[in-house]
């Protein structure tokens, strides 16, 4: 599911030293001081303490070793038995980047195209979804709406059912004009998968990754994460802290947000793609793959030249001169967040088992201790407000599909917003506006278009109705 985590703005690569498969020259000793350490095993524990998270696990890397590795509290907070760097919990959004780098394996070893028609691989989809491809698919920028999934299933053959039933509204926008965030379009790209490798989504990430990169407890599957050593999830009720019961399953939705690992096998798999797919001497992922993994090529709607752009699962940012890759994740009862600092050999690697419980706090402690990047900036001043006729540039009324209308008007002194309620907009930027409790949002133009043709807020692009 789509994680409204705070615009993805708290998320290239020296790609010689990655495709050397050596520490590049900013690489620093794997070790950490005795006071980093208890700095960061002090802010995670306050963090959790704030947060109510029963348990969670860390894993810190750096020069493409692990310097720390530590779990905390509890897998369920009904039978007590403490989290190890084994346990599982299911990742959310963040099965994205691995979805994406099934993707680019694929695309390094042959077997599919980036830039190549979808159609190409899936011969039953409805002809308007068949022209988009798997490049605009992990980017974002296919113009494939946000929708929750029209099938329920635990069925393999989910994936491809849901996938076959979509008509030509699934695209709400050309394909490569604008980045819109969508589950549909990595469950079309995991039905790609599918069809290239003639196994189901689950089976395909296995074989491909998994085993590959020595993850071997790693799954798709809840029936094989709920027998090993597993964290429930758990989410609020009123005052009360519950196990989420039923757990979320649905097959359908597995290549946008159902991954199971553990912190010690992601800590692996991180420590491979920041040594450019090399297991000590052993190549175990295409040099081409990690390389396309660390870059990114569609700007964030409003993201200046150097600013965020997302590539294939993650968000790249530019932090104090550093460049990171990062993405959140959360699935119901469970939240995470990856950073990768590719030019330093470095991930950073969070896993709670509470509802939309990510350590972000924890996150900026550790890569200021860790890494050395700074803390964020504080918002720039905001620009002078509008005048009525600048104000005729952005009002109209912009709609998602089905799933969201937004109607910008100017009441003589300002613009307003209304989604369910009137929020006043004050302007931040050149097109780029922010409510009073702090949602921002972009308008985008089109060249030779008067009035904006897109609205963007909170990862999610909707476009202008009528005139």
């Amino acid at each position: 599911m789509r994680q409204a985590h705070p615009r993805l703005a708290a998320f290239l690569v020296l790609l010689a030293a990655l495709s050397a498969g050596a520490a590049p020259a900013t690489a620093l000793p794997a070790r950490l001081t005795p006071e980093q350490e208890a700095a960061i095993t002090r802010a995670i524990e306050e963090e959790l303490r704030e947060s109510g998270a029963p348990g969670a696990a860390v894993a810190v890397i750096q020069g493409g070793e692990t310097l720390y590795l530590r779990t905390f509290g509890v897998r369920s907070s009904e039978e007590r038995t403490p989290v190890t760097p084994d346990t599982l919990f299911r990742l959310g959004s963040t099965t994205k980047m691995l979805t994406a780098l099934a993707t680019l394996d694929a695309a390094a070893k042959g077997r599919l195209g980036l830039d190549v028609p979808v159609r190409t691989y899936v011969k039953d989809l409805n002809p308007t979804l068949g022209k988009v491809t798997p490049r605009q698919l992990l980017s974002h920028s296919a113009g494939m709406r946000e929708a929750s999934p029209s099938v329920q299933s635990k069925d393999d053959e989910a994936l491809g059912r849901m996938v076959r039933g979509w008509k030509g509204d699934y695209l709400f926008a050309p394909p490569g004009d604008v980045f819109s965030y969508s589950g549909p379009g990595y469950w079309l790209a995991g039905l790609v998968l599918e069809r290239v490798h003639g196994k189901p989504y689950a089976d395909t990430l296995r074989e491909t990754l998994f085993q590959p990169l020595g993850m071997e407890r790693s799954t798709l599957r809840p029936l094989e994460a709920i027998t090993s050593d597993f964290a429930q999830g758990h989410e609020e009720s009123g005052s009360e802290l519950k196990v989420v019961r039923p757990m979320a399953e649905n097959t359908a939705m597995y290549p946008a947000g159902s991954a199971f690992s553990s912190a010690r096998e992601l800590a692996r798999f991180a420590s491979i793609v920041v040594r450019g797919g090399l297991d000590g001497e052993r190549r175990v992922l295409p040099e081409a793959a990690v390389r396309d993994f660390f870059t990114a090529h569609v700007p964030l709607p409003g993201a200046g030249p150097e600013e965020a752009r997302y590539g294939f699962g993650l968000v790249r940012l530019r932090l104090g001169g550093t460049e990171v890759f990062e993405h959140g994740g959360v699935r119901r009862g469970y939240g995470s967040h990856f950073r990768f600092l590719p030019e330093k050999q470095g991930a950073v690697i969070l896993l709670t088992n509470k509802n939309g419980v990510t350590l972000r706090k924890s996150l900026d402690v550790i890569s200021k201790a860790v890494f050395g990047l700074p803390e964020q900036p504080p918002p720039p001043a905001d620009d002078p407000p509008l005048t009525a006729a600048e104000a005729e540039r952005y009002t109209g009324t912009y709609r998602h599909a089905d799933l969201v209308s937004f109607a910008v008007a100017w009441d003589g002194k300002q613009l307003v917003l209304t989604l369910d309620t009137a929020k006043p907009l004050q302007r931040m930027k050149q097109d780029g506006f922010r409510t009073a409790d702090g949602q921002e949002l972009v308008f985008i133009f089109k060249p030779g278009q008067p009035k904006a043709r897109y609205l963007h807020m909170d990862l999610l692009t909707a476009v202008r109705s009528g005139r």
